[in-house]
């Protein structure tokens, strides 16, 4: 029986659609050009061309987010069976960083942090997707979808292996130190509804390595690699992957180590694609 989605989903899908296509409208001009956009679109051949050569790596990434959503309670119950549980072991090597790193940002940037986690991340994902497939050649495109493949496929090993807790439920885990400083869980307190559908796609325990961290700077190095064909689009990336980077820690999701092993990720899976994809 298919699962009814509920309206508070589908108000939350309508909103991130909707912000995207605002966000496409300013960046495809700005970022990729009109003249370019209207040239790719009017080859009727060449966007046939491209579409048959782009699927097969469209398809293995898609083949790799099929078995990370079809096996994800499975993976969360082998973890708990046989993962190592870090997260005391995290909180040994950076203390309370986190808690330091909420402390020094005002409370009212929840406001923008909490957007751009999941607007902002949508974004920065799903542009470049489009922007590379008006490039002069389909390279680029290739290498960033392989690299995200390579990036969810290592992140499924890691969350197997590795049941480790964010900072937010830090208190709660068996052999915590009591005297550490409270972390708030800044997503959870102020865009509950947010929360509650994550939750249906992910689990807690799956935050070393940071994914949100890992993609987002899989895309800034991606940018970085392009910059000569886009370069506007380079600081615009740069922007909002450190913007991604510090509200996983600001809202109190990821540790400054996950945030370390995501970016580390991205790196391997960045110099993999492009060692790979021709």
């Amino acid at each position: 029986m298919i699962e009814q989605l509920p309206v508070e989903f589908l108000r939350l899908l309508g909103v991130v659609l909707a912000a995207v296509v605002a966000a496409f409208a300013a960046l495809l001009p700005a970022c990729v050009g009109r003249d370019r956009v209207r040239s790719v679109l009017a080859d009727r051949e060449l966007l046939r061309e491209r579409a048959r050569r782009i699927a097969p790596y469209v398809g293995g990434l898609a083949l790799v987010l099929a078995v990370n959503k079809g096996l994800l309670r499975r993976l969360e119950a082998f973890s708990f069976e046989y993962g190592y549980r870090a997260t005391t072991a995290i909180y040994a090597v950076e203390g309370d960083l986190v808690a330091a790193i909420q402390d020094a940002i005002p409370r009212a940037a929840v406001y923008y942090f909490g957007p751009i986690y999941v607007v902002g991340y949508v974004v920065l994902l799903s542009f470049p997707l489009v922007a590379y497939a008006f490039a002069r050649n389909l390279r680029p495109l290739k290498r960033l979808i392989a690299a995200y493949a390579v990036n969810y496929a290592f992140a499924i090993a890691c969350y197997a292996g590795v049941v480790a807790y964010g900072p937010r439920s830090y208190r709660d885990v068996p052999g915590a130190d009591q005297s550490a400083a409270s972390v708030e869980p800044l997503l959870l307190d102020w865009f509950r509804g947010v929360t509650r559908l994550t939750a249906r796609v992910n689990v807690e325990t799956n935050v070393f390595p940071s994914l949100h961290t890992a993609l987002s700077v899989t895309v800034l190095l991606a940018a970085v690699f392009t910059h000569e064909e886009f370069p506007r689009w380079t600081p615009v990336a740069a922007f909002l992957t450190a913007s991604i980077v510090v509200a996983t820690m600001f809202l109190g999701i990821h540790w400054a180590t996950d945030v370390v092993a995501g970016t580390a990720l991205a790196a391997g899976s960045v110099a993999l694609a492009n060692r790979v994809v021709d």
